[in-house]
């Protein structure tokens, strides 16, 4: 729950919400319910987008496979939990919950089993080009930010001294 609603809740205990209150608290309201439906169409077209996104990977990178065990469905996997931690950090309005939850432990892992940067920007980019292709322009207009957090930071370590992609 939003901080501000929270602390406007308490604030009132033992009397009723004034119109200000009421107002602050039905635009709360009114915004998670958008943001839920958002959510709603991220969900629905997060199998084609990360489809998409592996996909394209998989021609980039023919020879990933051959560094790691089910290589791609690992990867499918890691860039489904991506997408549904964006999308549960969009429903938040919590950049700093992605990337605190998931993001620098992630790039953590990636970097620990000689992914490259550029491995990474590039898999991330194909899934951002996915939700583009799958989503509204206002759905992805909202979306988008999370999407670019995820490829900067997941992007952001130094070459492996022997990259594994």
């Amino acid at each position: 729950m939003n901080q501000r609603i929270q602390q406007l809740l308490l604030s009132s205990d033992s009397r009723y919400l004034s119109d200000e209150e009421k107002a602050e608290f039905g635009e709360y309201l009114e915004k998670t319910r958008r943001l839920i439906d958002l959510v709603g169409q991220i969900e629905e077209n997060e199998d084609s987008a990360v489809r998409f996104c592996i996909d394209n990977t998989r021609k980039r990178y023919p020879n990933f496979d051959k560094y790691h065990t089910n290589a791609w469905a690992k990867a499918f996997r890691d860039v489904q939990l991506t997408t549904r931690y964006m999308a549960q950090a969009m429903l938040l309005s919590d950049m700093k919950i992605l990337e605190d939850k998931l993001l620098y432990w992630l790039r953590t892992i990636l970097s620990g089993f000689s992914f490259t940067p550029e491995f990474n920007r590039d898999t991330y980019t194909y899934l951002k080009q996915g939700f583009r292709q799958a989503l509204p322009p206002d759905v992805f207009e909202e979306f988008e930010p999370y999407l670019d957090r995820s490829i900067e930071i997941l992007s952001d370590f130094p070459n492996p001294a022997v990259p594994a992609v």
